[in-house]
């Protein structure tokens, strides 16, 4: 924000638009000549996560936090509009409680309706709110602030629910099924506020739709008693009918469904201009459609598809009751009639009956008998009422007994083994019951079958359910489940943060490091041929050890800047063979053994050889008596789904392993080998990065790392390494420097805010015959670069000020695009946009950091002539 921004604009999003925005060219002007009024105001209302807004001044500049940003939908951007455009579409209700605001009079509205359109349509909404008027510091009401949430969702499903509460009840009396759908087009039909509402019933030719008695309001004429072809509505809509879709047409005119001469003449014959459509398949085919009409073009919501289509399973679910009832009676009746005939029977097997009903009533697993096509209850034993809750089932149909079970899958499950003959068996399945009346559904899960029972002729006449209640033990499954899950959450929270701390470590050091290593050179400079040297020798090895560690700690934090590469596997360890055996004693054997025709993997070069030297440096301390150390690499194809691949990897790997005969790990050692500083070596001897930066090295590579050991039987630890796309590029020896060149020297700018780093760095070029310009920061640098003539740029990375090294040479490259730069940092996430700048790692030598800037400095063809 021109000027500078107040510190009043902290917090999200809306926080930063506010401060690039420039507020002069608003009535609240600079946002720095705010009151401090309005100051408090901003602060107060950017850091809360409640829904915030203000207006100040006297256009009422309207002002919101994040959580507000919501409610505005797809609104034109309102911050710095006056009040009354931001909200036009409401103004005329909002305005008389602005004026009483502006009054000095505090205003609270709980669940006020606002009609307004933030999404292309007008909506009802529902908000609670509270205006309250806010004096400046003459005491003077200068603007009004308001706390607000938005309960439409709550209110609408309040109304929602109250509604399928009575058109349940209402319903529930009725036995009619014409009389059922009847009501329910009345009930929805006034409850969404449309024209027309009705059902229709598909003919059995599947061609005709009949209305037998619908619902409309006094402005739209009745379909009661109505035969239309279905073909009427046109093939767009009839096929999203019979593929079971509810259909929402806002405007048959424009809808490209409806649009058509056909269709659109049809529906204008009897007055529709917007429907929304409910199919009801029985089977796979249209039975039956649930219609709502309105003569002027509407936006259906998915409130008002989702209510109609409960409704309409409501209803057909009330007329299968009723039809139900209807055969229940009449099989009653029949029973009636038959009872007299077969009493005699009945006593003869009534001993026995009974034994076999305890039996079945007392057995530990759920059971019930199922009666005919419509599945009435026969039987069910005690363990199956305690399930379902204690009600009445004998002589009922399934539908009936437990219509909360309706669209769940079951009673579809029963009419498939009724009709096909053939045994299902259900495992760990959800069913939701209502297991106490006027009660929340509950959830349990089952294990059961469905066996069809079958007469002497073969023909299935009921069902025989019998299961158990397996509710307890899936949920200790998923406890079980939960608590391994936090173990692992909790072991990734504590890496990720002992590795933020080991990056942040790393970043210091290598400053420090830097500066020991610039003074050594000095003093090795000015004390040449003297007896001072085996101590810099010894502070040399030092620094060079201290950078190893801080490669470790860089590795194990996933902070260093990584350079990957496609490499040649068996060419990288050959190379290193010597310097492998190097660092194994004489009584241990190296064995290299890579398979033909090896896979390249995209690694850091420098990461690889690390993570290498890190498990033979490990192998050899294992073997104190000796041993073999065996490096072997090969192929391997992992298969998605395989249950023995490492992390659920797939894909092309190079599988390497590092084995010894030495001591191998307990089991207890194993499970924590790769945790950040663990080791069992003695103080002084190990750092417990090395395993750690091996795994961490590994999982960069799009693989993982394993450990394979025994106590007294050696240890194997293998790394998956991803396959590379590309083949490794071709090594190529640098130029030799011509014999007897001298140094050119040059202009150097040299950025680094660290005073010592600076003064060493500074000092050693000046040695070497270079001009050297110091800054300590990229601010300072760039009047610098202006007002004099470089020959090239070397720059910190992380540095105080508003830009960094990066920025700083990407400006350069802008604005001097013939000056080379040369950047240096310790570590910095922002090296990975330093694209096409050369990055030296600290520490570096300072014999390393003339060479390169020589050879930069060549290669741009400076210093220029007469520049030194």
């Amino acid at each position: 924000m021109p000027g500078g921004a107040p510190d009043i604009f902290t917090g999200g999003e809306m926080g930063a638009r506010m401060r690039a925005m420039d507020w002069s060219a608003t009535p609240l002007g600079r946002a720095e000549d705010w009151p401090q009024s309005l100051r408090t105001l901003v602060n107060l209302m950017l850091t809360s996560c409640f829904p915030m807004f203000a207006v100040w001044g006297p256009e009422l500049t309207f002002l919101y936090n994040d959580s507000y940003r919501p409610i505005l939908g797809d609104k034109p951007e309102a911050l710095g509009r006056p009040f009354a455009e931001v909200w036009a579409d409401i103004w005329e209700d909002l305005s008389p409680l602005a004026v009483r605001a502006l009054a000095g009079e505090a205003t609270y509205h709980e669940d006020r309706l606002l009609v307004m359109e933030r999404h292309g349509y007008r909506e009802e909404t529902y908000f609670t709110f509270s205006y309250s008027p806010v004096r400046d510091e003459t005491d003077r009401v200068a603007g009004m602030f308001c706390a607000c949430t938005e309960n439409t969702a709550r209110v609408l499903a309040e109304r929602r629910l109250t509604f399928q509460l009575d058109l349940a009840e209402r319903l529930r009396g009725l036995n009619d099924p014409v009389g059922v759908t009847a009501a329910a087009a009345e009930a929805i039909g006034r409850h969404l506020g449309v024209a027309r509402a009705g059902y229709g019933r598909i003919d059995p030719t599947g061609t005709m739709v009949l209305v037998e008695r619908g619902w409309s309001d006094s402005g739209m004429a009745s379909l009661s008693g109505e035969t239309r072809p279905l073909d009427s509505l046109g093939p767009a809509v009839m096929a999203e009918l019979r593929a079971g879709y509810t259909l929402r047409v806002d405007d048959v005119t424009t809808d490209r469904r409806t649009s058509g001469s056909g269709p659109a003449e049809d529906f204008a014959a009897i007055g529709v201009r917007s429907l929304l459509v409910v199919p009801l398949l029985k089977a796979g085919q249209l039975t039956a459609i649930l219609y709502l009409h309105e003569a002027k073009p509407r936006h259906w919501t998915e409130a008002d598809a989702a209510l109609a289509e409960d409704v309409a399973e409501r209803t057909w679910a009330a007329v299968e009751r009723a039809l139900a009832e209807t055969a229940l009676r009449a099989a009653n009746q029949a029973l009636m009639r038959e009872r007299a005939a077969v009493e005699a029977a009945n006593a003869r097997l009534a001993a026995e009956g009974e034994r076999l009903r305890a039996l079945f009533r007392q057995a530990p697993g759920f059971m019930c008998v199922l009666r005919g096509p419509t599945h009435i209850f026969e039987l069910a034993n005690d363990t199956y009422l305690q399930l379902v809750g204690k009600r009445d089932v004998v002589d009922r149909p399934a539908r009936e007994v437990l219509p909360e079970v309706e669209g769940q899958g079951f009673f579809e499950l029963l009419d498939r083994v009724y009709s096909s003959g053939e045994t299902f068996v259900g495992r760990n399945m959800p069913i939701r019951f209502q297991r106490r009346p006027d009660g929340p559904l509950e959830e349990r899960y089952l294990t059961f079958v469905y066996q069809p029972i079958k007469d002497e002729a073969g023909r299935v006449t009921g069902l025989f359910v019998e299961g158990s209640d397996v509710t307890e033990a899936r949920v200790a499954e998923e406890v079980a489940e939960r608590e391994r899950v936090q173990v692992a959450l909790l072991q990734t929270q504590k890496t990720e943060a002992l590795g933020q701390m080991t990056g942040g470590v790393a970043h210091d050091f290598n400053n420090l490091l830097q500066a020991l290593s610039g003074c050594l050179h000095m003093i090795e400079k000015r004390a040449e041929g003297t007896r001072i040297q085996p101590l810099v020798d010894a502070g040399r090895q030092a620094v060079d050890r201290g950078a190893k560690l801080v490669q470790q700690l860089m590795a194990f934090a996933r902070r260093q800047a990584l350079r990957p590469e496609t490499v040649d596997l068996r060419d990288r360890v050959l190379g290193m063979s010597e310097l492998l055996n190097r660092a194994l004693r004489a009584d241990i054997r190296l064995e290299i053994d890579f398979t033909t025709g090896l896979w390249p993997v995209e690694v850091d070069a420098t990461q690889l050889e690390l993570a290498l030297l890190n498990l033979v440096v490990n192998a050899r301390d294992a073997m104190p008596e000796g041993g073999v150390l065996a490096i072997r690499a090969d192929n391997a194809t992992l298969e998605p789904g395989d249950p023995h691949a490492p992390d659920g990897l797939s894909g092309d790997f190079v599988r390497l392993t590092v084995s010894d005969t030495g001591t191998g790990m307990p089991a207890e050692v194993r499970a924590r080998a790769f945790d950040p500083f663990f080791t069992t070596k003695e103080i002084g001897k190990g750092s417990g990065l090395g395993l750690s930066q091996v795994y961490g090295f590994a999982r960069h590579c799009g693989g993982t790392a394993w450990i394979d050991s025994e106590e007294g039987r050696g240890t194997t630890i293998g790394l998956l390494i991803r396959r590379s796309g590309t083949a490794p590029q071709a090594e190529t020896e640098p130029a030799a420097e011509a014999a007897g060149a001298t140094r050119k020297g040059g202009h150097v700018l040299v950025v680094e805010d660290d005073p010592i780093v600076a003064l060493t760095v500074a000092t050693a070029l000046e040695d070497a015959g270079f001009t050297i310009t110091r800054a300590a920061t990229a601010d300072e640098a760039l009047p610098l670069l202006a007002a004099g003539r470089f020959d090239l740029l070397f720059s910190d990375v992380v540095m105080p000020g508003t830009m960094s090294g990066v920025d700083l040479a990407r400006t350069v490259r802008r604005l001097y695009p013939g000056l080379p730069v040369v950047l240096a940092t310790g570590y910095s996430e922002e090296v990975a946009r330093a694209t096409g700048v050369m990055v030296l790692p600290k520490p570096y030598r300072i014999e390393h950091l003339v060479g390169v800037l020589d050879t930069v400095l060549a290669e741009s063809g400076r210093p220029r002539p007469g520049f030194g």
